[in-house]
């Protein structure tokens, strides 16, 4: 009878045993909760905007129909580090918890960063204005990058000319003294005999469509000595752009940019206005947020860079003539953040 016991004892070990083998202890979810933000380049902001970092879902159209917010930051580019988003703007840390009832990365279709109004934001709901965004692939890191691709945009041109004063109508000579207050986005050719008869007028640079919301192009002349002026907002580099305010009542070209006629800006001293071009400086076209919390200043976000003339040979020079080189500087300028999922 008490070998029989043993040997039943015995036997419900080993079915004990077994059945230990099919039901192992509780393992750790293999899921990433939490996001490490490693920046490539990444401008520091001006005044009146945050970062805020977002989870993202998004339908058959790439609409985004959800999203849950990793948290607002800043970002020091000199001394590289985040800074937490409030008055002191200590520094923070690197990474970004995944909050809320779905704090699995990898339920999610994309991670972004956006621009918001600071300090108050009046929405609990992202921005338009999409600063990096990437897809998620299960367990590997990715690089978030602007929206829009400025891979291999092509060199484009300017000319430095004064179209709204119908001076080159009226006197019909090259004189060179009217010509020095305007800065047009456009590739000039001139007539075959005369200056100003026959001339034509071309695009002068082929820029990428940006998203329908949070953007526009804006044109800048930064001429030596401190004096930054846009020269206006637009959409299409083949189309006139949105504000004129400094040119005179005669017509235009049909392109982004400017003549510094009228209406002096109240940081431009009143001796250097009208604003001469030709006395050096940039040309430089960014990408600004829309709405743009920073009308006098340009953002980070620098597409294409050229040089200005330093100085005119005499008088009757027809400068417009000559077409100034502009080139792509995005590939320095534009963000890339990656973005590491880690696991508890």
């Amino acid at each position: 009878m008490i070998k029989r016991l043993i040997a039943c004892g015995i036997l419900v070990l080993a079915i004990g045993a077994l059945a230990g083998c099919d039901d192992p202890s509780p393992q750790p979810p293999s899921g990433a909760y939490s996001v490490l933000l490693r920046p490539d380049r990444f401008p520091s902001l001006y005044e009146g905007l945050v970062y805020e970092g977002w989870m993202v879902n998004v339908d058959e159209d790439s609409n985004w129909v959800e999203s849950v917010s990793l948290g607002k930051f800043f970002w020091d580019e000199y001394e590289y580090r985040f800074l937490t988003p409030n008055e002191a703007k200590t520094i923070r840390d690197s990474v970004f918890m995944i909050p809320g009832t779905n704090p699995d990365a990898y339920d999610w279709d994309m991670i972004a960063i956006t621009l918001e109004e600071y300090p108050t934001d009046a929405s609990a709901a992202p921005s338009a204005t999409i600063v990096a965004q990437s897809a998620i692939e299960r367990d590997i890191s990715t690089f978030m990058r602007f929206p829009v691709n400025f891979d291999g945009i092509q060199p484009g041109s300017f000319v430095v000319a004064t179209f709204s004063d119908g001076f080159w109508k009226t006197l019909g000579e090259p004189n060179a003294a009217s010509e020095r207050f305007g800065l047009w986005f456009l590739n000039y050719i001139p007539g075959p005999t005369n200056f100003e008869e026959n001339e034509r007028m071309d695009v002068g640079m082929t820029l990428p469509v940006l998203p329908d919301t949070g953007y526009l192009y804006e044109g800048w002349v930064a001429v030596n000595g401190g004096d930054t002026v846009s020269t206006g907002k637009f959409y299409y580099s083949d189309y006139l752009d949105y504000d004129n305010q400094h040119c005179e009542l005669r017509s235009i070209p049909n392109f982004p940019g400017e003549d510094f006629l009228l209406n002096r800006p109240d940081w431009i001293p009143e001796d250097r206005w009208p604003l001469e071009i030709t006395r050096g400086g940039v040309a430089f076209i960014t990408v600004e947020p829309n709405p743009d919390n920073d009308l006098r200043r340009p953002s980070n976000l620098v597409v294409l860079r050229g040089n200005l003339p330093q100085a005119v040979p005499s008088p009757y020079t027809p400068i417009r003539k000559t077409n100034y080189p502009i080139g792509s500087v995005a590939g320095v300028t534009f963000p890339k953040v990656e973005a590491v999922f880690l696991q508890r």
